[in-house]
């Protein structure tokens, strides 16, 4: 690995923390949100996501434009604006019901899920070790399925949500900035469409309700927060995913989940039961199970690396 290439990854390891520290402290966020509906709050955090994507695009000169008009890239783009939209529905409802330890089970399946995804749709073969770490998921999901009576769904759409957007992201490779920009256009249709739906269905809306408040307009920036909120880390995320090793990138990832979970307990006191305790520890078993063939897969790599780049001195010489 040259100079250039560990910068790059240096860079990408330092956007995933900050990305992942960010999304696992957003509860916080979102509880203040805790009286607006769930589907307006959906729709603001794309429509602001939105807004201030085109600032950042116009203030660093980018034509995102373009990438509108590429076909190949609507073909990638398009469907990570779906898959990201289904994940932040699913996401906002779990934090405004009560179900922060749930979003943190389904991040924490990501990458398991990831593996899965390399078998079905790419065609890989699972190692040993994957398998029974795949098995260990699907035994804590359906240990908790039939011991605490309610099915996962929160767990397994945040998981195949964003693991089929990390993928899909991963595939088209496109620069962070411009390609955020293009999914939150793409998408803003449905979400002023969600807006509008939601205000003529509930008589209300947070954004602009109430200006004769200080509270009303406290809501109203928290609203527009939302935007800033959505897609500075999905940037930052971007970022990570084209600059740097996806087995790295999953090492991170537990930090989101890890910080979820200690807010879910402890901070808003949702309950932590024998069927969660069991689930989360097939799931971090098999995690566990994961890691330790990574860091061993990785080792084996750079000795080869070595070895090869040995030889070649040698030859030379």
């Amino acid at each position: 690995m040259d100079s250039e290439q560990r910068t790059q990854e240096l860079k990408g390891s330092l956007a995933a923390i900050l990305c992942y520290v960010f999304w696992g402290l957003a509860p916080l966020y979102w509880k203040l949100l805790d009286d607006v509906n769930s589907f307006e709050i959906i729709g603001q955090r794309i429509i602001w996501c939105f807004v201030l994507m085109v600032i950042i695009c116009a203030a660093m000169r980018i034509n995102f434009l373009d990438l509108l008009k590429d076909k190949r890239a609507l073909a990638y783009l398009g469907p990570a604006a779906i898959l990201i939209s289904i994940n932040w529905g699913v996401y906002i409802y779990a934090v405004a019901t009560d179900r922060v330890v749930h979003t943190a089970m389904g991040y924490y399946c990501n990458p398991l899920v990831s593996i899965l995804f390399g078998v079905v749709f790419f065609k890989e073969k699972l190692t040993n070790m994957q398998k029974a770490a795949v098995g260990l998921c699907m035994a804590g999901v359906l240990y908790f399925l039939f011991d605490y009576g309610e099915f996962p769904w929160i767990t397994l759409v945040l998981a195949l949500s964003f693991g089929a957007y990390g993928a899909v992201k991963k595939k088209g490779s496109y620069p962070a900035v411009p390609a955020l920009a293009v999914e939150s256009t793409l998408a803003l249709p449905l979400a002023i469409g969600v807006c509008v739906a939601t205000a003529y269905i509930t008589g209300s809306h947070a954004f602009m309700g109430d200006v004769s408040t200080v509270d009303g307009w406290v809501l109203t920036l928290l609203v527009i927060g939302a935007g800033p909120v959505t897609a500075i880390p999905l940037v930052l995320f971007a970022q990570a995913a084209n600059s740097m090793p996806l087995s790295l990138l999953g090492f991170i990832q537990y930090v989101s989940p890890t910080i979820a979970l200690l807010l879910g307990v402890f901070a808003f006191g949702e309950p932590f039961t024998p069927a969660h305790a069991v689930c989360f520890g097939c799931i971090w078993s098999g995690l566990a199970l994961v890691s330790i063939e990574t860091m061993r897969a990785g080792k084996k790599a750079k000795l080869e690396a070595a070895e090869n780049a040995s030889d070649e001195e040698a030859s030379a010489q």
